[in-house]
């Protein structure tokens, strides 16, 4: 795959179906670019999402190509196709494992996850080996995010303390932290704006405008599909 070097030092990865890629996306990752002062974010849609098996999702090319879109204009942002690539499910451990490698040592990740996925870390594949390769940035809700962190932490990553002067849980040397962020929930849900369209009700305040315009062109989300 491409790896796009020119993102810098500090970059956010964040994953997931994409379908479409809503405002509340885009929204998280601004939110934790500018809380760790990372140099750029790298978006990953998955090809084969293994928290969704029996789902029925758009086709690859559509979804990647709503995310070039919505990022068209935000210095920072990358779209990798890295998961079309992948012969099966695409976990995040073995993602993670190519970035780095492709990175190199010099390029510090930062693994961008909600509360609730993070609650689900020990059913993920290798879960204790994914803080070799980054850092975990945890957005939840500001009454209770690293309170909520705090017992998942616990439970599966055995050794980390959280350390107030850097406000982030923090392992052995050579080994990522686990950084929670709070911000307001984005009410907005890939779900909600594939229903809206299937009613044929607006979308423009919940994906940007060149996304809803693209969704129309390709009549995409307009048949059974969840």
């Amino acid at each position: 795959m491409e790896f796009p070097h020119n993102l810098g030092r500090r970059v956010g990865v964040l994953g997931g179906t994409f379908d479409p890629v809503h405002n509340g996306h885009l929204a998280v990752a601004e939110v934790v670019r500018q809380e760790l002062a990372l140099s750029g974010i790298l978006f990953v849609p998955a090809f084969s999402p293994p928290h969704k098996p029996t789902c029925a999702i758009s086709a690859f090319q559509h979804r990647a190509a709503m995310l070039d879109i919505a990022v068209a204009d935000r210095p920072g942002y990358f779209v990798s196709r890295m998961e079309a690539k992948r012969e099966g499910p695409s976990y995040s451990i073995d993602t993670l494992r190519t970035l780095a490698h492709g990175f190199g040592k010099d390029v510090h990740l930062f693994f961008i996850i909600g509360m609730d996925a993070f609650a689900e870390v020990f059913t993920w594949k290798e879960q204790g080996k994914l803080l070799d390769h980054a850092s975990f940035v945890v957005v939840g809700r500001p009454d209770h995010c690293k309170q909520s962190c705090s017992q998942t932490v616990a439970d599966n990553f055995p050794g980390y303390v959280f350390v107030e002067a850097l406000g982030s849980w923090q392992g052995q040397p050579g080994q990522g932290s686990i950084c929670p962020i709070a911000m307001p929930p984005v009410k907005i849900s890939s779900t909600e704006i594939r229903e809206a369209v299937r009613q044929g009700r607006p979308i423009s305040n919940h994906v940007p405008v060149a996304v809803a315009d693209y969704i129309q062109a390709h009549g995409l989300y307009r048949g059974n599909m969840p």
